[in-house]
């Protein structure tokens, strides 16, 4: 396998200096898990509007998204590739470990963070609102990925990706980690919102 030259746009990266006490976490799967909460709490409205947000079953499910799919796959990444889940923007090796705690379990709390801000807009009738925050949400998320571009498709070490060499994400155990972690979130979001929205029904016929 052969490494392939970054193009020199994406070797501007910040130097490390200027990120030693800045979080740049996985920036699109933060941005993906406020949407997953969001969207949630829309699925789930009519069980929100009658119970609240913490009660019933779909808060359980929404916490065993973000606590069994969610926080396990960004501990993976954390630790097993930690460049690429800071996206070059800060060399890992300047981080604390006991930072890695607080950084998984924030990107659950997102997911969490998103539901309940979903809920108290349905609770407030302000559902136009939410679906402007989810469109909103989502636009942020694609200009973030343009953004990040090549620093998402490149698999190399901090000082690798400064210096102009990466490999192509399919050529390594990245690529394919990827793949399979994006398939667990997948089918976990959807089997929760298949069952949000049965949950829905049997609020409805109450």
């Amino acid at each position: 396998m052969s490494a392939c030259r970054v193009t020199p746009a994406a070797r501007h990266g910040i130097s490390p200096s200027g990120w030693d006490t800045v979080w740049r976490p996985m920036l699109l799967a933060a941005i993906a898990n406020v949407v997953f909460g969001m969207a949630f709490a829309l699925l789930a409205r009519d069980r929100v509007r009658a119970d609240g947000p913490f009660l019933g079953p779909p808060f359980l499910l929404v916490v065993l998204h973000a606590a069994g799919v969610i926080g396990p796959v960004a501990l993976y990444f954390y630790t097993v590739h930690p460049a690429w889940a800071w996206h070059y923007l800060v060399n890992p090796s300047n981080v604390p470990g006991l930072a890695l705690v607080p950084l998984v379990v924030g990107h659950g709390a997102l997911v969490i963070g998103g539901w309940y801000v979903g809920a108290l807009l349905l609770r407030a009738d302000r559902r136009r609102l939410l679906l402007y925050a989810l469109a909103g949400v989502g636009v942020v998320f694609v200009v973030a990925a343009v953004l990040l571009g090549d620093r998402l498709t490149k698999s190399a070490s901090y000082r690798g990706y400064h210096s102009g060499y990466g490999q192509n994400l399919l050529d390594v155990e990245l690529g394919y980690a990827l793949i399979v972690s994006l398939m667990a979130i997948a089918g976990s979001a959807g089997y929760v919102a298949v069952e949000l929205v049965r949950d829905g029904r049997r609020v409805r016929s109450r």
